[in-house]
Parts: structure tokens; C-alpha cells; sequence
């Protein structure tokens, strides 16, 4: 971990975060998630809207802490897709946030290829994007989930 200076005043919490992974730190922690769950409509698009947004901020602070010293993460909207949908990208990693649609009724899903997700699952809350950011930037295997709580699933 690096000595704290007069300069970290500038920095929040999560970017000093990115810096000790940089550093070889290990502040991965299993990611909260709950099993994806039926709501209405308007109720998902908000969610999905607000986790892209959130996205955007989470981002941008990885990316100040990473430029110049290895490679960024993307954050990349998927079109023509009939869905909403964003992708986190590193390298070969890659999660993607998506709005699925059913009638009246709406879910989000947290889909990452490099995890073997046995139902479908959602991120508890914003707070879940800076987990993941680091879980791009892990070299490893990441950790497990946390346990999905229970709730209507689609």
C-alpha cells in the first residue's frame, strides 16, 4: 500500500482503491448480487438507467487512476440489440448489464462470461460496479458471489 500524502486529499476512496490494485494489493471481494427478479417495467428501466449512469462515474475514476500504467477499462452501449444494455470491458474480461422485457414486466441481469452464474442475477445496488472494476483488473479467477437473495425469479 502506498504512503498516504497531501495529494490523496483529491482522490475518493475508490480510486485509492484502484491504486493499491495496481499496486498487488488483493481488495477483491465477492460481488453482491441477488437472484434477477420480475418487476414492473418502468421499475427496471430505472434500475438499468441509473446503473449505466452510476457506470459512467466508476469508470472515469478507474481510468485516472490506470492511464499510463496498464490498459483502461471501456465502457461500450449496445445497440440493435433489442435490449438495453452496456458492456464493462478489459482485455478479454467483460460484464455486461442488460434490461430484459416480458409483457409489462422487466428484469436486470449482470452476465459475466469468466463466472459460471448457475441463475440469473443482478447487482444489489450501484455500489456493486466499483466490485466489479476490480474484478476486471484481477489477473485471477474472481471471487465467488455472494449468496443471491431470494425474490421472483423470471
Amino acid at each position: 500500500m502506498t504512503v498516504a500524502s497531501q495529494r490523496d486529499v483529491v482522490f475518493t476512496p475508490f480510486m485509492l482503491r484502484i491504486r493499491d490494485v495496481l499496486e498487488g494489493a488483493d481488495t477483491a471481494v465477492p460481488l453482491r448480487v441477488r437472484s434477477s427478479a420480475l418487476r414492473p417495467v418502468a421499475q427496471a428501466t430505472d434500475e438499468w438507467f441509473y446503473l449505466r449512469a452510476r457506470s459512467e462515474q466508476v469508470i472515469a475514476e478507474a481510468n485516472a487512476m490506470l492511464t499510463g500504467r496498464t490498459s483502461l477499462v471501456d465502457l461500450e452501449d449496445e445497440y440493435g440489440t433489442g435490449q438495453l444494455a452496456f458492456v464493462l470491458r478489459r482485455g478479454d474480461r467483460s460484464a455486461r448489464i442488460c434490461m430484459g422485457q416480458t409483457g409489462r414486466q422487466g428484469w436486470v441481469e449482470l452476465q459475466r462470461r469468466y463466472v459460471d452464474d448457475v441463475q440469473p442475477a443482478e447487482p444489489e445496488d450501484q455500489a456493486v460496479l466499483e466490485d466489479l472494476v476490480v474484478e476486471l483488473l484481477a489477473e485471477s479467477a474472481p471471487p465467488r458471489n455472494a449468496s443471491p437473495g431470494t425474490g421472483e425469479q423470471r
